[in-house]
């Protein structure tokens, strides 16, 4: 990995959006500009946008029942992949639990659990940055963390909401060198790394520490440009907002619906005078993400084109090693399924001010219990 990061601490908590540019649609950006950005984008979106242009093929293709031989191999590829992400870990219990079988089988307070063998998790990752760092830049920090588990019998979807300032072991590097773990902010697992797959791959691999090594096969880290454009591709999404958001017209208890730049506020802002402005601004993230996945899901019904036109979009804002095949797969599952909404569930725990920062410290009974209750299944 590279680009240690200077301080290993958070840096001063400031606010990134004072004075920040309202979002602009694409159509209402100066010709001059929207040509320098197509010449400078055109070359490292040219694969993707190939990649996508299969993935919509194949996945309006074997959900309309039309699949060909190209594209059921493809999905039949993804279905491998996925149902072998769960495969040669060994997932780790707290002292008061009997485990057989490599985690496989759990004994806790007087009942049995099975790991179910049909999950896969995806972390997504929301990022301080409004693009990927180049060499020499800092990579940023993951101000929103969460895990997305997908059941591929049932197609169920439950999101792990994990706060930013969690306290965990977080490896640290020197270029490509490991020098060891230390204690600090999940946030930062992020710093560590190259602002792209490598610092994505830090973050996955505190996650996984942090829900007793249960595998994070995916990950998804997202830029904080990219919120606008996907909010305003499903025309904007409708809530009843928890806080009133300056520089914003909305009002804590109205409904609203979100459109560019309130979105992108919506999800970002936090006031940093007030210790736990980061639970704050993670339970408007949990919110807004229910919103919108519900919203997309009933979109989807009559157009099934809604998430892979969402994935295409994504893809020109965020780094993610879920592929193709991976992808046709779980959208199918979900879809196929009729699932209308995400089950929500964020981590438990203390948040207090420690020397310098914030710091959550997670209740491991309630975390083990969140395990239990969606990757496993009780059997007696």
């Amino acid at each position: 990995m590279t680009n240690q990061p200077t301080d290993t601490s958070p840096p001063v908590a400031e606010d990134p959006f004072e004075g920040a540019k309202p979002y602009v649609a694409k159509h209402d950006v100066p010709q001059k500009s929207d040509d320098l950005i197509r010449k400078r984008r055109r070359k490292k979106t040219k694969n993707k946008k190939l990649r996508v242009a299969v993935i919509v093929l194949v996945v309006l293709l074997v959900l309309a029942g039309l699949g060909t031989a190209f594209a059921l191999n493809l999905l039949n590829t993804g279905k491998q992949s996925v149902q072998g992400a769960m495969q040669g870990a060994q997932v780790e219990a707290p002292e008061e639990a009997v485990s057989y079988d490599e985690g496989k089988t759990v004994k806790h307070n007087g009942h049995t659990y099975a790991l179910n063998e049909n999950m896969v998790s995806i972390v997504v990752i929301g990022y301080d940055r409004d693009a990927p760092a180049n060499e020499g830049e800092k990579p940023g920090q993951a101000d929103a963390v969460m895990v997305l588990a997908l059941d591929t019998q049932s197609g169920e979807v439950t999101a792990i909401g994990i706060p930013r300032d969690s306290m965990v072991d977080v490896s640290e590097f020197v270029g490509d060198a490991f020098i060891g773990q230390e204690t600090m902010q999940l946030c930062l697992a992020f710093s560590y790394g190259d602002g792209k797959e490598t610092s994505s791959e830090n973050t996955l691999t505190a996650v996984s520490r942090i829900l007793y090594n249960m595998p994070m096969s995916y990950y998804i880290a997202l830029n904080e440009s990219g919120i606008a454009p996907l909010n305003d591709s499903i025309g904007g999404v409708a809530l009843t907002a928890l806080q009133t958001v300056p520089g914003t017209n909305v009002i804590e208890g109205q409904d609203t619906v979100l459109f560019g730049y309130n979105a992108y506020r919506y999800v970002q802002w936090r006031d940093i005078s007030i210790l736990n402005s980061s639970l704050d601004r993670q339970a408007r993230q949990v919110q807004y993400i229910k919103a919108f996945t519900a919203q997309a899901l009933e979109q989807a019904e009559g157009n099934l084109g809604v998430f892979v036109d969402l994935f295409a979009l994504a893809s020109e804002y965020s780094i993610t090693n879920l592929g193709a095949s991976e992808f046709s797969y779980l959208i199918s599952k979900v879809l196929e399924n009729k699932i209308t909404g995400l089950n929500v569930v964020t981590l438990p725990g203390e948040l207090v001010q420690g020397e310098k920062f914030a710091e959550f410290y997670l209740d491991k009974n309630g975390i083990y219990q969140t395990v239990l209750d969606v990757y496993y299944q009780q059997v007696d």
